[in-house]
C-alpha cells in the first residue's frame, strides 16, 4: 500500500508539471491490449535446500486499463492475465521436460508521459507498481502466491481519430520471488503488446490569445495594405478575414491597381519546414477568396515566408496570433 501510494504521489508531481502546457486531448479513457510474451529463464530454491532453472515457452497476455488522460502525463489502473507453459528445469543432475503452465493475474497503477508533438505518432515512456497473483498448474496441484510486482514500459500511440489511438508498446514486468509448494523463483517477462485506447475528452481549447487589432480607417495610402488573421494550425478563412479581403478587393478595383502581392506567414508552434508550406497555404486560400470576388488570378503574387519573418518575436515553439497572418499589399 506504501508502494502504491507512493507511485500516485510521483504521478501527481509528473501531472502537476506539464498538465499547464498541454493543448491534446485530455479526459479519462479506456485501452484494451493483447501482446506476446517471453518469459527468461529464473533461478529456483527448494525449501530442501536444492536449486537449479527454470526455462519457460513463449506465452501471451491480454489487459484492459482505464485512466486519466491529463494533457501530456497519465495515471491509469491495468488489469491483465499472462500465459505461458513450463519448458524445462535445470540442476546439478542435468535437465528435464516440464508438463505444467503458470498463470499470472496482473493488477497495476501506471504513471506514463507522452512526448506530445504535431505527427500523428505519440513516444511515451511510463513505469508500474502492483501485485501479481501466480498459479502454477501441474496437472495434479495447483499452488498459487501473490508478490509485489513492477513494470517499466515505453511505446507509442498512434491517432486514427481525435479520440481513437492504436497503441504499441514494449514492457519489462517482474515480480518478487514467490512460492508454490516449497519451490521459490521470481517470474519475469519480456512483452510486446498492441491495442487500442479510446479518450473520452475533448480537445483542450487552446489560451486565450490578444485578438487582432482591427483595422482602423486610414487614408488611401494606407488602405494599400491590409493583414488577414488565422486560427492556430489553419488556412480556414473566418467571417472577419473575409470581410477583410472583399475590403481589398474592393480597395483594388477603386485604385485601379494591376498587381497584388500575397505573403503567408505561420507562428513558430511547428517545425520550420511545416510552417514553411503552412504560410504559402494561407496565402493561396486568400488568392482564392480574391478570385472568387472577381479579381484577375493572373494578378495575383503568392509567397510563403514561414516563421521567419514575425510581427512579434518569440522563442521557438510559442503560438502568436498576430504571426499568423497573410499580408495583401496593392503596390
Amino acid at each position: 500500500m506504501r508502494l502504491a501510494l507512493g507511485l500516485v504521489s510521483a504521478a501527481a508531481l509528473l501531472v502537476a508539471g506539464a498538465a499547464a502546457q498541454a493543448d491534446m486531448v485530455s479526459g479519462p479513457y479506456i485501452t484494451g491490449f493483447g501482446g506476446y510474451t517471453i518469459n527468461p529463464d529464473t533461478d529456483f530454491t527448494t525449501s530442501g535446500g536444492g536449486s537449479g532453472e527454470f526455462s519457460f515457452k513463449d506465452g501471451w497476455l491480454a489487459g484492459a486499463a482505464v485512466g486519466y488522460d491529463f494533457g501530456r502525463a497519465r495515471i491509469e489502473f491495468e488489469g491483465a492475465y499472462h500465459k505461458n507453459e513450463f519448458d524445462k528445469a535445470s540442476g546439478a543432475l542435468g535437465s528435464v521436460s516440464i508438463d505444467g503452465k503458470i498463470t499470472n493475474i496482473s493488477m497495476m497503477v501506471n504513471a506514463l508521459y507522452d512526448f506530445e508533438n504535431s505527427s500523428i505518432v505519440t513516444p511515451y515512456v511510463g513505469f508500474g507498481m502492483g501485485a501479481a497473483h501466480l498459479e502454477v498448474d501441474s496437472g495434479n496441484d495447483t499452488p498459487s502466491d501473490t508478490a509485489f510486482a513492477f513494470q517499466g514500459l515505453a511505446g507509442a500511440k498512434i491517432a486514427v481519430t481525435e479520440n481513437l489511438s492504436a497503441v504499441v508498446d514494449y514492457r519489462y514486468f517482474r515480480s518478487l520471488k514467490a512460492e508454490f509448494d516449497g519451490v521459490k523463483f521470481d517470474y519475469q517477462q519480456h512483452i510486446i503488446t498492441a491495442g487500442l485506447s479510446y479518450n473520452f475528452g475533448t480537445p483542450a481549447a487552446p489560451m486565450a490569445e490578444p485578438a487582432p487589432a482591427p483595422v482602423a480607417p486610414a487614408p488611401v495610402e494606407a488602405a494599400r495594405s491590409y493583414m488577414v488573421f488565422f486560427d492556430w494550425n489553419s488556412v480556414e478563412i473566418t467571417a472577419d478575414a473575409q470581410q477583410i479581403i472583399r475590403d481589398a478587393a474592393s480597395a483594388a478595383q477603386t485604385l485601379g491597381v494591376t498587381r497584388i502581392e500575397l505573403t503567408g506567414h505561420a507562428d513558430r508552434s511547428g517545425s520550420a519546414r511545416y510552417n514553411q508550406k503552412l504560410s504559402l497555404k494561407r496565402a493561396e486560400a486568400v488568392k482564392a477568396v480574391l478570385v472568387s470576388l472577381g479579381v484577375a488570378p493572373d494578378s495575383i503574387t503568392t509567397v510563403g515566408k514561414g516563421e521567419t519573418a514575425p510581427l512579434v518575436p518569440t522563442p521557438d515553439g510559442v503560438r502568436e496570433a498576430q504571426n499568423r497572418r497573410v499580408e495583401i499589399v496593392l503596390p
